[in-house]
């Protein structure tokens, strides 16, 4: 008897998980992002304020690409130790061509 009960009790429990997933997924769809880390040409993180941003573009600007896997792991250590606007710029490209000639 308690082996039925429990096999119910599974086969409810089924049933929820994919009901569930069905109502997740099809709202999930709705909000589908291509690039989690870029929203409307911003980057998401944590102490990304708005002249990061800017100090970003001109960066784009100044290499005339997208920065390299090696550059945006130096931008972003800069911008963890605090750096921001025209300091954070400053020492980006300075740590740029000691990269360089290294």
């Amino acid at each position: 008897m308690e082996i039925i009960v429990y096999g119910i009790g599974f086969l409810i429990l089924i049933v929820l998980f994919i009901v569930m997933f069905i109502l997740g997924y099809r709202e999930a769809l709705k909000y589908k992002v291509e690039n989690p880390f870029i929203i409307e040409n911003h980057m998401v993180g944590e102490g990304w304020e708005n002249d990061t941003f800017v100090e970003y573009e001109k960066i784009i600007d100044i290499l005339g690409r997208e920065p390299s896997d090696d550059e945006m792991r130096i931008f972003l250590g800069l911008v963890e130790e605090g750096y921001h606007g025209e300091t954070l710029l400053k020492k980006f490209l300075e740590e740029i061509n000691k990269h360089k000639h290294h």
